[in-house]
């Protein structure tokens, strides 16, 4: 069985927006946790992804900050239009994909919409007509009645169930994890410009990772004011593993290398911050390019989590939402030893 995959991303967003739970977390990179497990389930149901698309208006926030990173999931990005009264034809795009695919594709056998969006009752009502499985994530108490009903308890799924955060006080899941679901890394959007003036206004905040971390707002960088007003910590909302590949001398190498790539970056901008999404669109795609986006993003939250760089959003000037920067921690033994390098190679030129 094979499954086709439709997601109504502004409606996914807006309902996990204002959930007190999740306050602290950041909301597009919990969406995009939701989706990555969403898959494993498919998977592991033997209903894997063959075809899967997201709509959101991609020309504003969260939509432009989300869309590299669909792409790369298979979600491909469809872009919607906004009316005049701020309503988008997201629904209607989904519902033609759907019938789409319904009428064209006899290798599709299950139909998953990830929205719980009342106006999906008809295209739900011609999945059932057309004896195709058909599968509804969304939040319960955001989710139409109506659509409940239509759709059936068992064929609605809960999307806090696909999500699992770390709180302050140590890991606990927002709701409980379906079992046959593993952690992975949450890809984070990046979309700029490697340019010191365009950057904050195209980077958006991409969290790498995590619960707060309170310690690091006392290790600023001395002797230099930040660029912009600190408004968080990113918090960790994945990790490499329940057992990082500490000892792995081809991982750590890579670890180092990545620092290096940050004292490049440092150099190259002369600041001792380094945005985190061109960092991530530009060297690190370009030094790692046999590796795939997570896992640039996971050696880069590796380095987080041994206490190499921490993650900070900054207060953006030119947009309504922040932007992420890494700051090396140059006390660490790892950033030591990528500083002691840089000079040697400096000196031998």
């Amino acid at each position: 069985m094979h499954a086709a995959v439709f997601v109504d991303f502004e409606n996914l967003f807006l309902s996990l927006k204002n959930r007190e739970e999740l306050t602290g977390h950041r909301i597009r990179d919990l969406c995009l946790s939701i989706l990555e497990r969403l898959k494993e389930r498919l998977q592991a149901d033997k209903a894997p992804m063959v075809l899967g698309r997201s709509y959101a208006a991609f020309d504003a926030y969260p939509g432009m900050e989300v869309a590299h990173d669909l792409a790369l999931m298979g979600f491909d990005p469809q872009y919607v239009l906004i009316g005049h009264s701020g309503k988008n034809s997201a629904d209607v795009q989904l519902a033609c994909d759907v019938c789409r695919v319904l009428y064209r594709r006899p290798d599709i056998d299950a139909i998953v919409i990830v929205s719980g969006d009342r106006d999906f009752i008809p295209i739900a009502r011609q999945v059932l007509e057309e004896n195709r499985e058909l599968r509804v994530v969304a939040i319960p108490d955001t989710t139409s009645g109506d659509l409940r009903m239509r759709v059936g308890a068992e064929r609605f799924w809960n999307a806090l169930e696909l999500i699992a955060v770390e709180r302050k006080n140590g890991r606990a899941p927002v709701a409980q994890a379906a079992p046959a679901l593993r952690e992975e890394p949450v890809p984070a959007a990046a979309v700029a410009a490697d340019t010191p003036a365009a950057a904050p206004a195209a980077t958006g905040a991409e969290p790498v990772a995590a619960a707060a971390h309170p310690e690091a707002a006392a290790t600023a960088e001395r002797g230099r004011a930040p660029r912009a007003a600190i408004v968080g910590h990113i918090p960790v909302t994945w990790r490499t593993g329940d057992d990082p590949a500490v000892g792995d001398a081809v991982f750590g190498d890579r670890l180092l290398i990545c620092l290096d790539l940050i004292l490049r970056a440092q150099a190259r901008h002369g600041s001792q911050e380094v945005w985190l999404s061109p960092f991530l669109k530009g060297p690190m795609s370009q030094h790692f390019s046999g590796l795939v986006h997570p896992e640039r993003r996971a050696m880069v939250n590796e380095l987080r989590q041994r206490g190499a760089i921490r993650i900070e959003e900054r207060e953006n000037q030119y947009a309504d939402h922040p932007y992420s920067v890494i700051v090396l921690e140059t006390a660490h033994p790892m950033v030591q030893a990528a500083i002691e390098r840089a000079r040697r190679r400096e000196e031998a030129k």
